[in-house]
């Protein structure tokens, strides 16, 4: 039985962004992979949550990719986050439906890497604003890899970002092969 890729999308502007448009379109690219866009499937934030509790069941590997708002997920990906990933269904007691499952976090920022650091407008490194993503992870028993982070999303060339499109797109191309990020 092959892997499956669930690619989580959670931009409210995708038209707006290069950078993601890109990431998105070398994702598609890739069999095994399904493409989800959350503020396409749900302008309104009416969330079907067995639909997506369903679609998380079948997949083996969960990309999260979206824009880095204020060191934090877009709104609709904290309430897909909050709403889906139930009590029962993906942690507690008989909550084990992710359990062993990979995750990746794919982020844009319009920072630049040297915002940063401990001496940058950020004042912290951006791995410590994910912590909450690694106790997602930690809670939901999923296996948490390091995640791909494409700085000064909005200033990079077009062959920076794909280079960073291409490096997410191997990530998924080796877990896939292997079953592991």
């Amino acid at each position: 039985m092959s892997k499956k890729v669930l690619f989580i999308l959670a931009h409210p502007y995708l038209n707006r962004s290069i950078a993601n448009k890109i990431i998105c379109d070398q994702m598609k690219e890739l069999t095994h992979v399904t493409f989800h866009d959350l503020y396409e499937a749900y302008p309104y934030f009416n969330i079907d949550i067995k639909k997506e509790q369903e679609m998380l069941r079948n997949h083996d590997l969960i990309v999260f990719q979206h824009p880095f708002y204020w060191n934090n997920m877009p709104p609709l990906l904290k309430l897909w986050q909050d709403e889906v990933l139930e009590a029962g269904f993906a942690y507690g007691e008989k909550g084990d439906a992710l359990k062993g499952k990979d995750f990746v976090l794919s982020i844009t920022t319009s920072g630049s890497a040297d915002t940063y650091t401990t001496e940058g407008q950020n004042k912290f490194q951006v791995t410590e604003f994910m912590h909450s993503y690694e106790q997602m992870c930690f809670l939901c028993g999923m296996n948490w890899n390091p995640p791909q982070v494409l700085h000064s999303s909005r200033q990079n060339s077009l062959d920076e970002i794909y280079v960073h499109a291409e490096k997410l797109k191997g990530l998924t191309e080796k877990f896939l092969e292997r079953g592991h990020a």
